[in-house]
């Protein structure tokens, strides 16, 4: 049996548990794979939980704080020494109950800090990095000490590049999504849309909600025929405003739900998905084949992401909600041309695959160790 640690966040929002989700259900299939899942900040005691625990709050209530501390650690890469002695007693305990052959870290913050620590106790234990940003690659990401670190895209490789990271320890395989997103995919028919029927249009920001989806679905109620489905995640104030103020106006043109955990199926079910881009929701969307309009604003970490989506012809983007009607009426013009050249650049660059070949290349790395602490 060969066991992995894979030291993830479950509160810095919802995409560093969708990863280790995508990769857990695929060694979960494997019988001679045993996997642990520990969120890294538990290893930094009560205070390392607690902070996690603002990351959102921080993003939607005070953006600017956020990108200037990203940019200013992205000058100054931090050393991270107290928490190499924060979590120190923690992690030594978790590698003597667990053993693990291997380490795989979904989590920037934990990478440097989790070889840190190896050297101390003068283990040679693999450390894999996966990396959860598409284009605009942190210095935290960046770890020449990890045995290999695993890039989403070829953008993310070259970022990887220019920060001093040797080739031979970069590795591009996609990015992972969760397996019922692949599953759908792999079921739902090819097809376009029909322009005898309102365009569906589905609005989500992610599990925390985001106001700005009410102001995107009026303007497209109140400017176009197009249906609109709004998923307001665990935004309760949100989704309680917006079922009163649209579905008393619009009817049964408009529909407003909460956290959902089919998200794949309001994909599969809608012509268009409008959202902010975040990794996770613009892969999953292109894996289930469904083109996207973009909006904006996005954190320091996903500046790169638009040109990405734009680059590649895997969406389009909308910086104002003003702006969506026309952007709308654009890509429905000339027998809806641009959403089918969408749909068709997606086919062209996804794979479905992504979660599962990542999953069995770490497998592979993974070799049973005998060593004491």
């Amino acid at each position: 049996m060969k066991r992995i640690l894979l030291i993830s966040s479950a509160h810095t929002g919802a995409g560093h548990k969708s990863i280790s989700d995508s990769l857990t259900e695929q060694f979960s299939t494997m019988p001679d794979i045993e996997v642990q899942t520990i969120d890294g900040f538990e290893l930094l005691g009560r205070a390392g939980v607690n902070g996690s625990k603002q990351y959102n709050n921080m993003l939607r209530r005070t953006p600017a704080v956020y990108n200037k501390a990203w940019r200013f650690t992205m000058a100054h890469p931090p050393r991270l020494t107290a928490a190499v002695h924060l979590c120190n007693r923690r992690f030594r305990k978790c590698l003597r109950s667990f053993h693990p052959d291997l380490i795989l870290t979904v989590h920037s913050l934990f990478n440097s800090v989790i070889t840190q620590m190896l050297k101390r106790y003068g283990l040679d234990l693999p450390v894999v990095v996966l990396q959860a940003d598409l284009v605009d690659i942190h210095s935290t990401w960046c770890n020449p000490d990890a045995y290999m670190t695993i890039c989403p895209t070829q953008e993310a490789y070259e970022s990887s590049i220019r920060q001093g990271m040797p080739p031979e320890r970069l590795k591009i395989m996609g990015f992972p999504v969760r397996e019922r997103f692949s599953a759908a995919a792999r079921k739902a028919y090819e097809k376009d849309y029909d322009p005898s029927r309102p365009l569906r249009c589905l609005l989500m920001s992610g599990g925390e909600g985001s106001g700005g989806l009410g102001t995107y679905a009026e303007a497209i109620l109140s400017e176009t025929d197009a249906e609109v489905t709004v998923l307001c995640g665990h935004n309760k104030r949100l989704y309680n405003h917006l079922e009163k103020s649209l579905c008393r106006r619009y009817g049964g043109r408009v529909s407003v739900s909460g956290f959902v955990t089919d998200v794949e199926q309001a994909m599969l079910h809608n012509d268009v998905l409008i959202a902010r881009g975040s990794p996770n929701t613009l892969f999953e969307a292109v894996t289930v084949n469904i083109p996207v309009i973009m909006t904006g604003p996005l954190p320091e970490q996903e500046k790169g992401n638009p040109g990405l989506m734009t680059g590649h012809r895997l969406g389009v983007i909308c910086n104002s909600p003003k702006d969506v009607p026309q952007l709308i009426r654009s890509l429905l013009s000339d027998d809806a041309a641009r959403l089918k050249e969408i749909r068709e650049a997606q086919r062209a660059f996804r794979s479905e695959e992504n979660a599962r070949n990542i999953a069995v290349y770490i497998a592979g790395l993974a070799e049973p160790r005998d060593y004491t602490l």
